[in-house]
């Protein structure tokens, strides 16, 4: 009889008679234990049969989970080196800058001119307030011997030190005798000082550098601070005093910044709104802030009544009155109506105008930061969601056509006493080795990828076990949710049927 079965049944479906016949010996004996041995055997011996096959429909997945750790590692890289940048200002600290000009329809930030050293002043005797400093830019080419270097030049006073967390590498700090002096000396940033001193040799403390046709002598250096290359570099930076900044550089009665530093971060809500109303009051602003009233959920325009009778007249701020046109006052009156509400509204923006000038704090800006990451980390999680859905999708396709190339199988396997659940859990399994296997290899290429991405991009890998946790729970999951129909429409087919038909 076995001889007979031998000639029937193909090399595969002879191995599950084997294992089905070691089963029940091994059952009897030793409990259920050796039934998922067998189901597991029985899976692998199934997937190793078809490898570019299992590796072709491993492939979806793959990409998806290896997308998904990539896009976390490097957003999480970016979000840190965001926030080192920001926390180096302190949290406590408020710049305020000019407002927005228009030009041919383009506004651009910071660009007007509306700040001055008294407002500077001003703000300084607000209640909480630790330090401040006026700040002036101005930028040229700055020489040393045969080197040269373009850089930012920026006045300041020393406080300004403590508003930004400088550290000194050599030298000494701007003084207070410095800026009442008018002194004509500097402190260079890094960067600068790698550009202009070469011969590693030369001290840059006490070396006379040219600023545009105005001579610098150097005092300081500071620590690299490492947050960027390119424009936007901090370390390639010159600071002078502001005084000196305004006489020698750039002589002006406005400044281009003015920086704050709180003496709590639980002050800086109540400072901000402060330095707005007194600088509005200082500008002749009238009225509160419109940036205020927006956020409270009020509008600018005046209240509005209506008066029924006649026509329906309106009456606003202009003191239309239609009720004497009766019935045809409808559609000019809409139009009346319109007009009234934008000369209202025309009115009230010259009452209470908007700021010209901006205050912000780093909280501000690392709250923003953080949304767009996680907006774009979010966008890009479900791009590849997608492709672990196209991947599931993939693997039951595969799975139902394993079904079907193997009707023998399931039908001699039913046949000698295999029971529903035996053949559902096989292919179970199958679609599981496929998944796990899959989001392993996803989570070295995602993992690899991540770390090569912020190699690059000069940010800090950070190595989070939440989103290898997440996408190996979601690969598991698609493995049970995309394998489990084809693995019951094989539990429940008839014996009989499958052994005629295959």
């Amino acid at each position: 009889m076995k001889n007979e079965i031998s000639t029937i049944l193909d090399k595969q479906a002879l191995g599950v008679l084997v294992r089905q016949d070691a089963l029940r010996s091994h059952h009897a004996t030793s409990g259920g234990g050796g039934m998922l041995y067998a189901i597991f055997g029985t899976a692998f011996d199934a997937l190793r049969s078809n490898r570019l096959r299992s590796f072709l429909t491993m492939l979806g997945l793959i990409i998806g989970v290896s997308a998904v750790i990539a896009v976390v590692t490097l957003t999480q890289g970016v979000t840190e080196s965001v926030n080192q940048s920001f926390s180096s200002l302190g949290t406590n600290v408020l710049t305020i800058s000019p407002g927005a000009t228009s030009s041919r329809g383009v506004r651009t930030a910071g660009s007007s001119q509306t700040l001055t050293l008294k407002d500077a002043e001003a703000v300084s005797q607000l209640p909480h307030i630790v330090y401040w400093s006026p700040i002036v830019n101005a930028s040229g080419q700055v020489i040393y011997l045969d080197q040269n270097t373009n850089t930012s030049v920026r006045g300041v006073y020393p406080e300004y030190q403590y508003i930004q967390n400088l550290q000194i590498a050599q030298g000494d700090w701007l003084s207070d005798a410095d800026e009442q002096s008018n002194a004509a000396v500097a402190v260079i940033g890094a960067t600068t000082a790698q550009d202009l001193f070469t011969d590693p040799a030369v001290s840059p403390i006490g070396q006379n550098i040219r600023i545009d046709s105005q001579l610098f002598r150097i005092v300081g250096v500071l620590q690299t601070k490492g947050s960027s290359q390119g424009p936007g570099n901090a370390d390639d930076v010159i600071y002078v005093p502001f005084s000196a900044a305004l006489q020698r550089l750039r002589p002006s009665s406005y400044v281009d910044q003015i920086q704050l530093q709180v003496d709590t971060t639980d002050n800086v809500t109540t400072v901000q709104q402060s330095v707005t109303s007194l600088l509005r009051s200082r500008h002749h602003l009238a009225g509160p802030d419109p940036a205020l009233r927006q956020q409270n959920g009020l509008t600018s325009r005046p209240v509005t009544s209506f008066q029924g009778g006649g026509g329906g007249a309106y009456r606003g701020g202009g003191g239309f009155q239609g009720g004497a046109t009766g019935g045809r006052q409808t559609g000019s009156g809409t139009s009346s109506s319109s007009n009234s509400r934008s000369s209202s509204t025309t009115r009230t923006a010259a009452s209470n105008p908007a700021n010209d000038f901006q205050v912000l704090n780093v909280n501000q800006l690392i709250s923003t930061a953080q949304q767009n990451s996680s907006v774009l980390t979010t966008l890009l999680i479900g791009i590849a969601a997608i492709s672990l859905t196209v991947g599931g999708i993939g693997i039951m396709n595969i799975m139902l056509v394993s079904v079907t190339e193997r009707l023998r199988e399931i039908g001699i396997c039913k046949a000698i006493g295999a029971r529903e659940r035996d053949i559902r859990n096989q292919f179970l399994l199958e679609a599981l080795l496929l998944t796990i296997a899959g989001g392993m290899i996803g989570i070295f290429i995602g993992l690899l990828a991540g770390f090569l991405l912020t190699l690059d991009l000069h940010v800090p890998f950070i190595l989070s076990a939440l989103p290898v946790i997440v996408a190996f729970g979601v690969s598991m999951v698609i493995g049970v949710t995309f394998g489990l129909y084809p693995a019951v429409r094989a539990s429940k087919l008839d014996p009989i049927q499958t052994l005629r038909t295959a």
